[in-house]
């Protein structure tokens, strides 16, 4: 791999300033790598700038919605018509190529936070600071190193295992297998939950950095990908108890402006908006109704709205309906969306709007939500039940329909009853329906519990779990890089 496409130039810092308090540093650029890595301020700075490239995961580069909720079976695409953003179009039905413009996004901009930490992870043990900053510092920059190769691992399965910055010369790097990134991913995240503090430790002004919680929820996701149910399972129960996190008294909440970095909050991609600063949340504009100011895209399914249960607080949490009253007072009108609802998840009241209050397209405010208690719980629940701890995993999921029966001002006990014994497809129902559109993972989940060719139409088994690996990349490295199966 050649450095300006594996990097895209990331020798030199930018230090952008970014979401909130913590990532509103003074800019880096025109300083090198020699020079820069002087003082603390320097260390914090540094990985400040690897959290940026996951503000930079919107429409403009790596678009977790389009692979996650788009090409799963939660939502269409959406937009102006089949035309619009047609490389979207080209992943939900599983004929992107090599050179769609999305998927070497996603290898570009992971590979380039992986870069940014791997260079905090090589200059930063020299500086002379306050022992606890420093660990800290690294134990972020581990976090985001083993949270970017859990996005490359599940898109693409095998990649270069680069765990230093590469120097010129050094860039043909050979392909990983998917077990040896997952153990890359393990290694991370274990550090990092050594180093980082517990979320009630954590200042406000850092909200938004990884906290201990964080990287233990990176590597329960890896556990469950790597079907270790036992370590799983001890794992999410430790996550549980911790007392660091408690469900949400109304998960209708969740995901508004005033939800963010609520109780049960356990990592979130913290985004502002600051009038003309482009520090946003492209989602925001992107999925927002096209007849209001966004442009439409992701709306939800027939086959997502179906599967809430009748009465479900949660449905109208994730779905906008045509004619509905919104909370601001306007009416909704999705006669014009591709499936006849919107996305409710990135709306905004008519007085949260950036382009109502000075600012513009890229100044979106909505969090993107990572890891939450909700998700942990079910995941929980899933290897409790692979362990034969039916009991278990049934109290697990009907703690979670408890909360959603008792949320949106509901007063229908009768909802969403108590199940007597859960089984696997009442765990993944709950998934589906309690993060959708929110987390996007739906793609994923369904790659990794073995249901995406039954489920995703045009889907192959043996080719689509994973997409191309990007053709600039292949041709760059001379052919050391290989191809996946059936591009």
């Amino acid at each position: 791999m050649k450095s300006k496409y594996m990097i895209l130039g990331a020798a030199l810092l930018t230090g952008l300033a970014g979401c909130k308090k913590f990532l509103n540093e003074t800019p880096t650029a025109h300083q090198s790598t020699s020079s820069f890595y002087q003082t603390s301020d320097d260390a914090v700075r540094a990985v400040t700038d690897a959290y940026r490239m996951l503000k930079d995961q919107a429409y403009g580069g790596y678009s977790p919605s389009s692979f996650g909720d788009i090409m799963s079976d939660d939502a269409n695409k959406g937009g102006g018509g089949a035309s619009d953003q047609g490389l979207i179009q080209q992943l939900k039905i599983f004929t992107a190529k090599a050179d769609n413009g999305y998927v070497y996004n996603a290898w570009r901009d992971n590979f380039k936070g992986i870069y940014l930490s791997n260079l905090v992870l090589q200059k930063v043990p020299a500086i002379s600071m306050d022992d606890k900053l420093k660990a800290q510092v690294l134990g972020e920059a581990q976090f985001l190193r083993g949270y970017f190769y859990l996005q490359l691992v599940r898109l693409f399965g095998r990649v270069p295992l680069v765990t230093t910055p590469l120097e010129n010369g050094e860039f043909d790097v050979k392909q990983s297998t998917a077990e040896q990134i997952f153990a890359q991913i393990e290694a991370d995240a274990n550090a990092a939950i050594a180093a980082l503090p517990n979320k009630t430790d954590q200042a406000a002004s850092d909200r938004g950095r990884a906290t201990k919680g964080a990287a233990q929820a990176l590597l329960l996701e890896t556990y469950m990908w790597e079907k270790k149910w036992s370590q799983a399972q001890q794992l999410g129960d430790q996550i549980i108890t911790s007392g660091q996190y408690t469900l949400a008294p109304d998960v209708t909440q969740i995901w508004t402006l005033a939800g963010e970095f609520g109780p049960e909050s356990i990592f979130e991609v913290n985004n502002e908006n600051i009038p003309g600063k482009g520090v946003g949340n492209l989602l925001n504009l992107f999925d927002a109704p096209r007849n209001t100011w966004g442009y439409g895209f992701t709306v939800p399914s027939e086959s997502l709205v179906k599967e809430f249960e009748t009465g479900d607080p949660r449905l109208k949490a994730t779905v906008i309906f045509n004619n509905e009253t919104m909370p601001d007072g306007t009416v909704a009108n999705a006669s014009t969306s591709e499936t006849g609802y919107w996305n409710r998840k990135y709306w905004l009241a008519t007085n949260e709007i950036p382009t109502n209050n000075g600012g513009g397209a890229g100044d979106g405010p909505t969090n993107d939500r990572v890891y939450g208690l909700a998700q942990v719980m079910l995941w929980t629940a899933e290897a409790a039940f692979q362990n034969g701890s039916t009991a278990h995993a049934t109290d697990l999921v009907n703690q979670i329909r408890a909360r959603a029966r008792k949320s949106g001002g509901n007063t229908d006990t009768s909802i969403l009853p108590a199940y007597a014994t859960a089984t696997l497809a009442n765990i993944y129902h709950e998934m589906r329906v309690e993060t959708a559109l929110g987390e996007h993972r739906r793609f994923y989940e369904l790659v990794r519990t073995g249901r995406a060719a039954a489920l995703l139409p045009g889907f192959k088994v043996g080719i689509n779990e994973h997409v191309p690996i990007p053709l600039t990349e292949i041709q760059l490295s001379g052919g050391v890089l290989t191809q996946n199966p059936g591009y």
